[in-house]
């Protein structure tokens, strides 16, 4: 391509020619022409605006975040110019960018990736985004093939993570919580429920078992995110689920996602699905979180009930910190001794917080036991 379908107000290598102001819009406000260079990210934005005339027509908008700047590309009528060096008389659709100048709320950006991706350099993922949401189940028996690498490589990079599991209305929802929580148990992001297949199932059945998976994992981890777009939610029955999970929405290439149901916002946004992000071969889905990197460390320390968790405040990996977890929390009447022996008295205490939690019952503190401890002692998830 010799010329980018990219316009500014002035030329440049990658900017085809000055607009006609007289059969477009003027100018958005609050904006300006875009005078820096364009880069090849936004050369191949607005060819994918363009090729998708059904959803922007013209002059529809779009906005999109490039590093620090706001840009707007707005579809309009270009005049003619050279393409691959031959005179093209007329006009023809094109993109011009604006610079927005007025600050937009400082959204902190992330990520969600799949076996999809592949392999993924997260070192360089880091460079650029704060959290990233990794798909670790499907159903009743799907583990994603590389949840644990992502999930490790994450950690290791830096990332605050987010596990989510994709919801099939067809398969039991308990069973799939319980493969959920079977996976990754953690309280670092939300977990979240991926609604987004029907498996044509009746919408009543597809809301309560969505009902069913969202209490169990609020009870055992702390209260998930619901993952939908506007068109697939609005389908279904009224329901109070928007009173129990928080809402991901999936809405892409557009400049303010549509309010749904009852939920009073977004905390996160999927604004594209064609995200383009160091360490990432290919496109990858690009999300926000609802507010600056402040809002997001007080979101991550609230509790069920809108509290602030508290500082897990005993060492976890010691039998005298799981004595004294036990002890916090009222498990074993009367209180353990916090002697750091694990007799019958402590291995039957963390039973009953076993059966509390609808955990497999062992009397043994392991991976999943010791983060529910956690969680429980966050305030993350209740206990009771």
């Amino acid at each position: 391509m010799t010329t980018a379908p990219v316009s500014g107000a002035s030329h440049s290598k990658t900017a085809a020619t000055l607009v006609s102001t007289s059969i477009n819009p003027p100018v958005p406000e609050g904006t300006r022409f875009w005078t820096k260079p364009v880069t090849p990210a936004m050369t191949a934005w607005a060819v994918g605006l363009l090729n998708s005339p059904g959803a922007y027509p013209i002059f529809s908008t779009a906005l999109r975040q490039f590093g620090s700047d706001n840009v707007i590309a707005r579809i309009e009528w270009h005049p003619w110019t050279y393409r691959n060096g031959v005179k093209v008389a007329g006009q023809f659709r094109g993109v011009t960018l604006y610079e927005v100048l007025t600050p937009l709320m400082p959204f902190v950006e992330g990520i969600d990736v799949s076996w999809y991706q592949k392999t993924i350099d997260w070192k360089e993922v880091a460079t650029t985004k704060v959290f990233a949401f990794i798909k670790a189940t499907e159903g009743a028996s799907l583990e994603d093939k590389l949840f644990t690498t992502n999930w490790t490589a994450a950690r290791n990079a830096g990332l605050l993570r987010g596990a989510y599991h994709f919801f099939h209305p067809s398969a039991d929802a308990i069973k799939q919580a319980e493969f959920f929580l079977s996976t990754v148990v953690t309280c670092e992001m939300p977990p979240v429920l991926d609604v987004e297949a029907s498996d044509n199932v009746p919408s009543a059945r597809l809301v309560d078992g969505v009902n069913r998976w969202v209490e169990h994992i609020t009870n055992r981890l702390r209260r998930p995110l619901i993952y939908a777009s506007p068109s697939f939610w609005q389908r279904l029955p009224a329901s109070d689920i928007e009173q129990k999970a928080d809402l991901w929405i999936a809405e892409w290439e557009i400049e303010h996602p549509t309010k749904i149901g009852n939920w009073p916002g977004w905390s996160f946004w999927q604004y594209t699905s064609r995200g383009s992000v160091p360490g990432i071969a290919g496109s990858v889905d690009l999300n926000r979180f609802n507010g600056s990197i402040d809002d997001l460390h007080a979101y991550l320390t609230r509790t069920a009930d809108g509290g602030v968790v508290k500082p897990v405040p005993f060492d976890l990996a010691t039998v005298i910190g799981v004595q004294r977890a036990l002890n916090f929390l009222k498990v074993a009447t009367p209180p353990l001794i916090e002697d750091g022996v694990y007799g019958p008295k402590t291995r039957a205490a963390v039973s009953e917080f076993q059966r509390k939690k609808d955990l497999p019952v062992d009397g043994v503190v392991g991976d999943q036991t010791r983060e529910s401890l956690a969680c429980a002692l966050s305030g993350a998830a209740p206990y009771a």
